[in-house]
């Protein structure tokens, strides 16, 4: 790519989003690394600490994963310690999960992970500048997400 598309994609929402995510993406992973988590398993944690006891299927709905990944992952963190599964009493055909102790540490070590992110991302910037970013991205979100509307 030469240094006139370069530039420009510096100045358009795609190629701005693209290199955010990819920053992004790179020092979480880093940070997970340090304390043995991959990728997918933040997000679960995150879910399972609000809504503890929910179904496989709940995970993997509210954490948009497909099902089967979600049991991929589940089973992970299960042999890792980090959750427990249990029978529903009611339907014996559901799986209610749960975090362990080691599960719940983990999730606050996550929390600090984000929150490092965070300070490390809006480094310079004023309070009322953070706010505006993410009341930016949010109406971002909400505008590519409104029904469906095409590009002519």
């Amino acid at each position: 790519m030469n240094k006139v598309m370069r530039h420009k994609n510096k100045e358009l929402l795609h190629g701005v989003v693209m290199v955010l995510a990819r920053s992004h993406k790179k020092k979480l992973r880093e940070e997970l690394q340090k304390v043995n988590l991959t990728e997918g398993k933040p997000k679960i944690l995150d879910f399972l600490a609000i809504n503890p006891g929910c179904s496989q299927r709940e995970v993997a709905n509210k954490c948009h994963i497909e099902p089967a990944t979600a049991t991929s992952i589940l089973s992970s963190m299960e042999i890792e310690g980090l959750i427990y599964r249990d029978r529903n009493p009611k339907d014996k055909r559901i799986l209610n999960v749960f975090l362990t102790e080691k599960g719940i540490e983990a999730q606050k070590c996550v929390e600090k992970i984000f929150l490092g992110i965070d300070e490390i991302s809006f480094k310079g910037f004023t309070e009322e500048e953070k706010i505006q970013a993410i009341n930016y991205f949010n109406r971002i979100n909400e505008n590519l997400n409104e029904g469906d509307k095409e590009i002519d």
